[in-house]
């Protein structure tokens, strides 16, 4: 019996190469777009909460351990934070649910330093509040 040689059977190749070079690009833009959002001031340990609501906090007053206040990175008082947001911000960022009196007010997010006192935060707040500021909400960090 004579036996015939078989050619062997060419698989097709699986193109992953380019598949590999989609994703890569994809991850570098995700990477780059991440970046685009500005960076939180490096002094400041945010307070952790359990069932807080994420609110992104890119033009938030920052108050420092030690009761200072800074807004985009220089030192500044409530009475000026206060004009300049107010030149800042759109009546859009008002909140539709308040009374016609405290949407008039501009609404403030303070982000707030862990080791702050809660009697100076609330002093704080009250001299937000005391300087024609509206709903003053405290970004926190929620726990893990």
């Amino acid at each position: 019996m004579k036996k015939l040689p078989i050619a062997p059977i060419k698989r097709q190749s699986e193109n992953t190469i380019s598949l590999i070079n989609i994703v890569f690009l994809m991850l570098i833009f995700f990477l780059i777009a991440g970046q685009l959002a500005p960076p939180m001031d490096k002094t400041v340990d945010l307070i952790d909460s359990q069932d807080a609501e994420p609110t992104p906090p890119p033009d938030a007053l920052v108050a420092r351990e030690d009761g200072s206040l800074y807004f985009r990175g220089e030192p500044i008082s409530v009475e000026d934070f206060l004009n300049e947001a107010a030149l800042l911000f759109s009546p859009e960022d008002q909140d539709p649910d308040q009374n016609p009196e405290q949407a008039a007010k501009l609404p403030v997010r303070l982000v707030a330093d862990k080791d702050l006192t809660a009697v100076a935060l609330i002093e704080l707040v009250g001299q937000l509040q005391g300087a024609g500021a509206g709903k003053v909400t405290v970004v926190t960090m929620r726990a893990q």
